[in-house]
């Protein structure tokens, strides 16, 4: 007896509490405790999280959702609730109509197509999704929920990822006017000074920490690029890079990156144009920067390669020239023995996530490993880049490194390297200094943007009256000569934006992707009528109005960073104006820069006050540098938590994944002395490792070791199946007894094991007092037909068979029985 294909019937209970329920669902959870409690005890406050998509996954008989409908409404948020189809076909769940909007019951299907019809995908944007297992789900009895539940995880994670490269054009653009007076300098002033040289690049992966003495001996032979997290471990190992590389935009960055701030002396610092600000504001070095400095102007500059920052590194490299570029710490998945990450990182200190189901690749050993599939979309990205250079060495150096076309497995034995003969100091002579003319770049700088802003005032305005044109158009028959100049004059507006703002008109589409996406139609242009043109008319200049306006605030900020930075400049800036303008954009280590340029006379003149708000500054940098109470610091308790960690057990039992259900057991051994969930967990998963192993005795035995106490219907499932499998009688009888207190569909089963014991009179009366309370149950009719054929009596069993027949008159196994029957009468 396995856990999948579960037994769901339509068979109500009320509990002693007075609620309905489903017993083949929720089991006897109900009668133990009233539902409010249970679910208290299970979620707390965490079902209650504020601005946030909360996926729901099961109904628990619809009595969760009726827990959330009854509470008070959570502020910011929404609930989807995921049935399977043939409990869904048993509920009749009605949700008020002024409650629609706030939770939905749908099935997986309907999951899939509500996430494409992009009604939430702000919550998709902002990374604000909680997946929740309901009590049902979460036990791991009904089989159907786990795949239930890594259907839905995959979807939603996929889903995530793809939005967030769309819609987070904003965030890249927003940082990148913000770096616009820092992004002085390309990266392509050092294209193509390497030919033919070889450069290594350090990603944060595992495998790193196999090589780190192989890089240190041939230091002085090799080039290297690292992404920036872990530049400072390299330092500290007698490894300063040549090259930091960082990219990305989100405010976290600053917290993940910051021990390469004190780096600044000793390695170049390559960004992309979007970097988070506050990791470029504050570095104290010399930087250049990939991509375009203004979304409007396109240079021929080294891009930005996504999604990750080694992808950069890599393009970078590439375009610098080297023909060899050796790759270690790139594994794009983790070690086989579960490692994310190098050592010295907050991931490596936390461990791998214990519940989050993630993808499996093949390795250059020819072992499969598990990565997350930003990681899976990153090795894609290596690939069409290999391609794309076909001239270029791509070697990876670890062999437990996903295998990857274009990129090539060598052992660091057999690498020649072809050096390059610069060192960092070297390198970063070769960059020239950005203060020589940082006056001059931030006059003409600033009248660019001004530029900008102007022009976004301007279309602005004509997508008003675009909107006011359509407005009055919409009241006009179609047909009618005002109805058609009105027409006539917002294609005027739309060729003068096109023609007058042309440089700009691409960069407001890419920053408002969302908002414009609003306006496009799956409608075939020969079906748009008079009426749904007009929508789609004002759907499009409201996305205009919208986004000019949110342009021209980001230009104005840059405008202002602009005038802080040349109040830098001067011999003896406004204190107070600097500072409080680094307050406002939580860039407080530019103190430090401010500091080196101020000469002794220009310090000696500050007034207590200034010096005072100066010393402030540098107090709330360090701060920043050695704060804990951002939640990335967080990620040990995140990783370890165990809510779900039972759904991926089930999912990687499903596909007889060893290896996955090996390296669960070494990421939760050792929390199995504080967490008795966790020591259960442990054996489970034990067992299963042996079961698909085929070593039945050893897989009993793991699941004999949980306390009786703690074993759930789960458990129990398993053990009976062993005990069947195993010939242990007595076993199987304790076990099916113990079932039979969760729900009633085991009696059938505990009937049989009677039957083989040769307890004739209790298996008779087992199989009736179930068919007393569910007498149309075919399944069970037929094994006591049966049952009662083996034992001789043939009219109790020709009148079961019949019985079958009267619910189910096409049933052949019912007439084949029936006819052997009537043969032997």
């Amino acid at each position: 007896m396995e856990a999948s294909g579960s037994v769901l019937n339509n068979q109500f209970s009320i509990s002693q509490f007075g609620e309905y329920y489903l017993p083949s669902i929720n089991r006897n959870t109900f009668e133990k405790v009233d539902s409010t409690t249970a679910f208290k005890q299970k979620f707390k406050q965490d079902i209650f999280a504020k601005d946030t998509l909360h996926i729901v996954l099961g109904l628990d008989s619809g009595l969760l959702v009726n827990y959330i409908l009854e509470a008070p409404k959570t502020e910011g948020s929404k609930y989807i609730f995921v049935e399977l189809p043939e409990v869904m076909n048993m509920l009749n769940i009605d949700i008020p109509t002024e409650q629609q909007d706030y939770l939905k019951v749908i099935s997986f299907d309907e999951l899939k197509h509500h996430i494409e019809s992009a009604e939430d995908d702000l919550y998709f944007i902002k990374d604000q999704i909680a997946v929740t297992l309901s009590l049902a789900a979460s036990s791991g009895v009904i089989e159907e929920y786990s795949t239930l539940y890594s259907q839905a995880y995959r979807t939603i994670n996929q889903h995530s990822i793809s939005h967030k490269t769309n819609f987070n054009q904003k965030a890249f653009f927003e940082q990148q006017m913000f770096n616009v007076a820092e992004n002085q300098l390309p990266a392509s002033l050092l294209r193509n000074k390497f030919l033919g040289k070889t450069a290594i690049v350090i990603g944060g992966g595992p495998s790193l920490d196999l090589h780190l003495e192989w890089i240190q001996e041939n230091y002085h032979q090799l080039f290297i690029f690292t992404v920036s997290r872990f530049a400072a471990k390299l330092s500290q190992a007698g490894i300063p890079a040549h090259i930091i590389v960082s990219v990305d935009p989100q405010d976290t960055s600053f917290e993940v990156n910051r021990d390469m701030m004190k780096l600044a002396g000793e390695s170049l610092f390559i960004n992309s144009h979007h970097v988070n600000h506050r990791i470029l504001a504050q570095w104290q070095g010399k930087s250049l920067f990939l991509g375009n400095q203004l979304p409007w102007v396109d240079t021929d500059n080294i891009p930005t390669i996504g999604p990750t920052v080694t992808n950069s590194a890599i393009r970078i490299a590439i375009e610098m020239g080297f023909v060899q570029v050796l790759l270690t710490g790139v594994d794009f998945c983790h070690s086989p023995t579960g490692v994310t990450h190098a050592k010295g990182s907050i991931e490596a200190s936390a461990g791998s996530n214990n519940s989050t189901i993630h993808e499996w690749v093949e390795t250059y050993s020819g072992q499969i490993a598990e990565t997350p599939i930003q990681l899976l979309y990153a090795a894609q990205g290596l690939e069409e880049e290999a391609s794309q250079f076909p001239n270029v060495e791509i070697i990876n150096l670890s062999k437990h490194a996903a295998k990857l076309k274009g990129v090539n497995y060598k052992s660091i034995k057999d690498i020649n390297i072809v050096s390059a003969q610069c060192s960092p100091a070297q390198l970063l002579a070769m960059i020239p200094s950005r203060s020589n003319n940082e006056s001059s770049f931030l006059n003409t700088l600033e009248a660019e943007i001004t530029e900008a802003k102007n022009a976004f005032i301007s279309i602005q305005k004509l997508s008003k009256k675009a909107l006011n044109l359509n407005n009055s158009a919409r009241k006009l028959k179609p047909d009618c000569r005002e109805y058609q100049a009105k027409v006539k004059e917002i294609d005027s507006i739309e060729t003068k934006i096109n023609k007058k703002f042309h440089r700009y008109n691409m960069s407001i589409k890419v920053f408002g992707y969302f908002e414009f996406s609003q306006f496009l139609t799956t409608k075939k242009t020969q079906d748009w009528s008079e009426q749904h043109m007009l929508k789609m008319t004002q759907l499009y200049y409201s996305a205009y109005e919208v986004i000019t306006q949110k342009l021209q605030k980001l230009t104005e900020t840059a405008i202002e960073t602009i005038r802080i930075r040349r109040e830098e400049t001067k011999v003896q800036p406004n204190i107070e104006l600097l500072t409080a303008g680094w307050n406002k954009y939580n860039q407080p280590g530019r103190v430090w820069l401010l500091d080196q340029k101020l000469d002794e006379t220009s310090l000696n003149t500050l007034s207590a006050k200034e010096s005072e708000q100066l010393a402030e500054s540098k107090k709330q940098y360090q701060e920043q540098l050695t704060s804990f109470s951002h939640p990335y610091f967080a990620m040990k308790k995140t990783n370890q938590n165990l809510d779900n960690t039972l759904a991926k057990i089930l999912d990687l039992k499903k596909h007889d994944n060893i290896n996955g259900l090996t390296l669960l057991v070494n990421s939760i051994r050792p929390l199995i002395e504080k967490d008795a969930f966790a020591a259960r967990l442990l054996l489970l998963v034990e067992h299963y490792i042996h079961f698909i192993g085929k070593e039945y005795e050893s897989s009993l035995q793991s699941l004999l070791q949980i306390n009786k106490a703690d074993r759930t219907e789960l458990e129990l499932k398993q053990l009976l199946l062993l005990a069947l499998k195993l010939h242990q009688l007595d076993l199987a009888e304790e076990t099916i007894k113990s079932l039979s207190l969760y729900s009633d569909e085991y009696f059938p089963q505990l009937a049989h094991i009677f039957s083989i014991q040769g307890n004739n009179q209790q298996a008779l009366d087992t199989y009736l007092d179930y068919l007393d309370k569910y007498p149309t149950d075919e399944a069970t009719l037929l094994k006591l037909g049966i049952f009662l054929a083996k034992i001789g009596q043939l009219e109790g069993a020709k009148s079961a068979f019949e019985q079958v027949l009267s619910i189910n008159p096409d049933s052949l196994s019912a007439k084949n029985y029936l006819e052997q029957v009537l043969q032997l009468a």
